[in-house]
Parts: structure tokens; sequence; C-alpha cells
């Protein structure tokens, strides 16, 4: 992927980095401490309209042109939501199948550890994410992760502010100006 070239001043830039994380702690109430990587929906529980009206207000105060951005792919839909009376349902199926996954590790860990006792540990260890697989299938059938090109970051809003138009940070390489 060709990294498209940016000139811009270092004040800029450094005034960008400082102020975008702020201002997105700030407008959205957040203690937890807010890196270029910080997801924006994924991290702050944001999805759809909320989104949205995060990036507009952002582009309205940083005075970053959006026309050119595609929200298609980067905003979840609302309806993604699960309500919280299937989440209470399928706790104990949750917890079930952790149980039975911990016992098989166990009994999986026993069983090798005559022959192979490193691999005996990493059985103990591992294997324990599955239920939650599980319960994540069940919850979102339809659910496929997005990739990583379509998921909004604060370090895209800072490459945008000081840019000045709407742009990925991995898209971009800002170049210091003289």
């Amino acid at each position: 992927m060709e990294r498209k070239e940016i000139v811009v001043r270092f004040a800029d830039l450094r005034r960008a980095v400082e102020a975008v994380p702020a201002y997105v702690r700030g407008t959205l109430g957040v203690r937890e401490a807010v890196t270029l990587r910080t997801a924006i929906e994924d991290d702050f529980g944001l999805c759809g309209l909320d989104t949205e009206s995060l990036l507009l207000e952002f582009g309205e105060k940083y005075r970053v042109d959006l026309s050119r951005f595609d929200f298609t792919g980067c905003i979840s839909d609302e309806t993604a939501e699960t309500s919280c009376l299937l989440v209470l349902l399928l706790l104990p199926l949750y917890l079930a199948l952790f149980l039975l996954a911990w016992a098989a590790n166990i009994v999986a860990a026993v069983c090798w550890a005559p022959f192979n006792l490193p691999r005996a540990r990493l059985m103990l260890r591992a294997g324990i994410g599955q239920p939650s697989a599980i319960v994540r299938t069940l919850l979102y059938p339809d659910h496929e992760p997005r990739p990583a090109a379509q998921i909004l970051t604060v370090g895209d809003f800072v490459a945008s502010a000081a840019a000045g138009y709407f742009v990925k940070r991995e898209r971009v390489r800002f170049v210091l100006a003289n």
C-alpha cells in the first residue's frame, strides 16, 4: 500500500496530536487514556449515529473536509447491539461451556503430562477462550470482524486534523515543512 505524502508544519502536527485526543476524551466524557490506536467504536462503545455525530462535530471543530469520506463500512449499524435480556438468558450457557472447556483441558493436560510436560502446561492455560467464541457466535451469528482499514481510530482523527480533510492514518506519511 502506497502512502500519500502530506506536507505539514511541525507546530500544526503537534497541536493536532495534543488537542484531538483531549477533544475526544472531553466530548465523550471518558477518563481512560486515549492513544492514537484507540478505536472510536470498539473502545468507546459508540455505534451508528453516535459515531457519525462525533465525526461531524469533529469535522466542524477542526475544519476537516469530510466530503470525500466514505461512511460505508467504517461506522457500524445500530441494529448490531444485543439486548441485555438475550445476554442474561445465554449467561448460564456460557458458564456451562466455560466449565466444560476447563474440565476438558484438565483431562487433556493430565493425559499429556507423562509424555510432554510443557505441552500439558500450555493446555491448562489455553483453550478457555473457546466458550467465548461460541457465545459470540450465538449472540452475533452474522458478525464478521471489520478489517483494520475500516476501523476509525483517534489517530485517523489526528491525521485528518493535520491534513485538513479526512484520511486514514495508515495511508498517509507526514513530511515536515521547512
